[in-house]
């Protein structure tokens, strides 16, 4: 990778167009009806952690048409783009942007009908802080909406390559990754896994009618990866593996490795270890012999101030 990990803004090798993929669009519609959406009066939403604005965007069609999307990000690089990107969609006079700290909103109390964040509390060393801090611009009755995950179950999804593998290696990876996720929450980076206690921290925020739900994405692959989709996250992983690149890149792996209690003798064995497994990857993806279902654990954890 020619820039520096510590010269991006944040999340920038997941921003791709393989984003634009992360959700169903009729999973969204029947989630609006979960919600309610239709029952509520939605003039204002803030979009927390907006990135490039993919989530926000996402709910375009199961927010009301007068709705006033404000989305807000501590990059201003992102902030840029997302403009772009709803202008681009036809988006521009509903949705704008600003730069700021979401640990610290730059809004006033009982201001928005609803709030949300997606994939954002995973890197927050306190999320309950967070959320009582969306809770707080959010009006009372307003609806807050987190999407998060648990990253470390997609180590034990298999493939067409893995599903063999001796338990010893399923155990390794597991460990390798869990390692990795304890050493980023060990830095207060947030835990790649918070997804699991996000509807606890709602209960703990007093909130009212908590739902959790699952999204019915998976992420699949088989041959002969026809669809523009599976165009897209073929292509995605192929640059990951050309930039020796897993979760995180190597300098950013050894620093979570080292903090979550491994060694550097530990670390190089994974790391190889890891990077066979890439190569193995693009070979089956390069010969069409590389298929799975692709599964994932994120939730949509709602509730009502």
């Amino acid at each position: 990778m020619a820039e520096l990990e510590k010269d991006k803004p944040h999340s920038a090798d997941y921003f791709g167009e393989q984003r634009n993929f992360w959700w169903n669009q009729d999973f969204l519609q029947l989630m609006g009806k979960r919600w309610g959406l239709e029952k509520i009066n939605i003039n204002t939403v803030l979009d927390v952690g907006c990135g490039i604005g993919h989530w926000g965007q996402a709910l375009a069609e199961i927010l009301p048409v007068n709705a006033q999307v404000t989305g807000i990000d501590k990059e201003i690089k992102w902030v840029k783009e997302a403009q772009k990107t709803a202008e681009a969609f036809n988006l521009g006079e509903r949705y704008s942007y600003v730069q700021g700290d979401i640990r610290a909103l730059p809004f006033e109390d009982n201001l928005f009908d609803f709030v949300t964040c997606q994939t954002v509390l995973i890197h927050m060393q306190q999320p309950q802080l967070v959320i009582q801090e969306m809770i707080r611009v959010l009006k009372p009755g307003g609806l807050l909406v987190t999407v998060e995950p648990n990253n470390l179950a997609r180590s034990l999804v298999y493939s067409s390559l893995s599903f063999t593998d001796s338990i010893d290696t399923i155990c390794e990876r597991v460990k390798f990754q869990l390692i990795c996720e304890r050493g980023k929450e060990a830095l207060g980076e947030g835990n790649n896994s918070i997804g699991d206690l996000i509807p606890g921290y709602f209960a703990e925020a007093g909130l009212n009618n908590i739902q959790i739900f699952m999204s019915d994405k998976t992420f699949a692959l088989f041959p002969p990866y026809n669809s523009k989709e599976q165009q897209v996250f073929k292509q995605q992983y192929l640059d990951w593996i050309e930039d020796n690149f897993w979760i995180w890149d190597k300098q950013e792996t050894k620093r979570f490795f080292l903090a979550g209690g491994g060694t550097e003798a530990e670390f190089e064995l994974n790391w190889q270890q890891v990077m066979r497994e890439n190569q193995l990857w693009k070979q089956g993806l390069l010969n069409n012999n590389y298929h799975t279902g692709g599964g994932t654990i994120c939730y949509l954890i709602s509730g009502y101030k």
